[in-house]
């Protein structure tokens, strides 16, 4: 997938269309607003005069002239309280944007766009949710045609956040993701929005997950920031390693019906082993995307690049597969901290063999054992690293002080009273490891 496809000019939401159609069919009193002073008679002349066109002829009108409309809307947008007035100017700006270029020119002529994007920020703040929706998509826009001033582009990931992790309107959250998708196609947004990722991703891993109502659209449009998003270094190693995405993607591709979500989340996967091999690969790995890999590569595909990805991962991953050894396969699967029964756990002689490789770089394994009792949540990967530190205690005494420096007795001593019975009885079988080497 390149980067400008898939992704329309515009929001494309039916919530927003029924917006602005009940904004429009409503009559405003302009003479009323004259006479009580709030617009000028050329102001007032300029709106209805485009007022009860078609939107060809609304948009013929303005491009005749598209400065005059341009300072008019941004003058009275600073101006004007009365809400009607500004939901009907909003909704006139957010179509011309779109169908007039001149006008969108116009608007961010001066000063880099400051008059206007000044005046539709503070609009995020009105105590008016359909002003917000209206000054953002036009705000989208004009962000997506010229690079903003950060605190500008700031204000509109902050508010776009709001109403995708509080709101429980779905329309709202479509509207925030599409928003989304068509900002960080500008490369300079990104860090921008993965400054705010502790706010932003959690809500839109909910909606890819396989088990929650979202729609097909929703969720493509969600995977579509991902794989955006994953074209910077930074973004690609955390959805692997804070984020964990790797089993999220895969389980998209594995349950997915629709060709183009299983394209988007497969394209999004190549991105993280290309920009972030060391993480991305071992996690894939250990998730045995793999064989997934090789079962979808039989399948007949109707999009070319769909079918490149599916050659470029699996060779990625077979090339990586074939050079492991062993204890290869045991640190990338420790450094991936998702923890499984996999054969070096449970093997004697793996541990007989590889109990020295637990002492280079001043015990960096066995450090990781100690943050992953500490830190993970996972039941599976708590009952393993119990298990491995049992073994690492057994073969390795010495890096017992490593262990309890680290605060791994004290875990290992809690999760004894875990409520998974397999913690449980690997936390019992290392803590007797413990007690009894302390005596040693």
């Amino acid at each position: 997938m390149t980067q400008s496809s898939s992704l329309s000019l515009s929001i494309t939401s039916q919530y927003l269309d029924e917006i602005q159609t009940n904004i429009r069919v409503r009559p405003i009193p302009w003479e009323g607003y004259v006479r009580a002073n709030l617009l000028s008679t050329h102001e007032a002349g300029l709106m209805k005069s485009i007022e009860k066109q078609s939107r060809d002829k609304r948009n013929s009108i303005v491009e005749s002239d598209p400065k005059l409309y341009a300072s008019s809307i941004i003058e009275l947008l600073n101006r004007i309280t009365r809400d009607d007035v500004v939901k009907y100017i909003l909704s006139l700006a957010g179509d011309f944007a779109i169908d007039v270029p001149e006008f969108s020119k116009c608007l961010l002529a001066e000063g880099d766009g400051e008059a206007a994007y000044s005046a539709l920020v503070k609009l995020l703040e009105k105590n008016d949710e359909q002003i917000h929706l209206l000054a953002a998509k036009t705000l989208v826009i004009l962000l997506s045609s010229q690079r903003a001033p950060e605190k500008y582009a700031t204000s509109l990931f902050t508010y776009l956040a709001t109403k995708l992790a509080s709101s429980p309107n779905v329309n709202l959250q479509d509207i925030a993701v599409q928003s989304y998708g068509l900002l960080l196609r500008t490369k300079c947004y990104r860090s921008i929005f993965w400054s705010k990722n502790a706010e932003i991703v959690p809500p839109l891993l909910k909606i890819l997950d396989t088990t929650s109502r979202s729609s097909f659209q929703l969720q493509y449009y969600t995977l579509l920031i991902f794989w955006l998003i994953t074209f910077e270094t930074y973004a690609a190693a955390e959805v692997i390693t804070k984020y964990e995405m790797a089993p999220i993607l895969m389980e998209i591709t594995k349950n997915s019906v629709k060709e183009k979500i299983i394209r988007v989340a497969l394209a999004t996967l190549v991105n993280t082993i290309k920009l972030a091999p060391k993480t991305a690969i071992p996690s894939l790995l250990s998730y045995s995307t793999l064989p997934l890999v090789k079962t979808l590569s039989e399948r007949k595909w109707a999009d070319e690049e769909l079918i490149a990805d599916l050659e470029t991962l699996q060779t990625t991953l077979q090339d990586a597969f074939d050079s492991m050894t062993t204890f290869d396969e045991y640190k990338h699967e420790i450094e991936g901290r998702k923890l499984r029964w996999t054969p070096p756990h449970r093997s004697e002689l793996f541990w007989k063999q590889n109990i020295w490789r637990f002492k280079e770089v001043d015990y960096k394994m066995v450090k990781l054992l100690s943050s992953i009792v500490a830190e993970s949540t996972d039941n599976i990967s708590l009952a393993v690293a119990c298990s491995d530190i049992n073994h690492v205690i057994e073969e390795l005494p010495e890096a017992m002080r490593v262990l309890e420096k680290q605060g791994a007795k004290i875990k290992v001593m809690e999760l004894m009273n875990n409520s998974d019975p397999e913690v449980r009885y690997e936390a019992l079988k290392a803590t007797q490891a413990f007690i009894s080497h302390s005596f040693k």
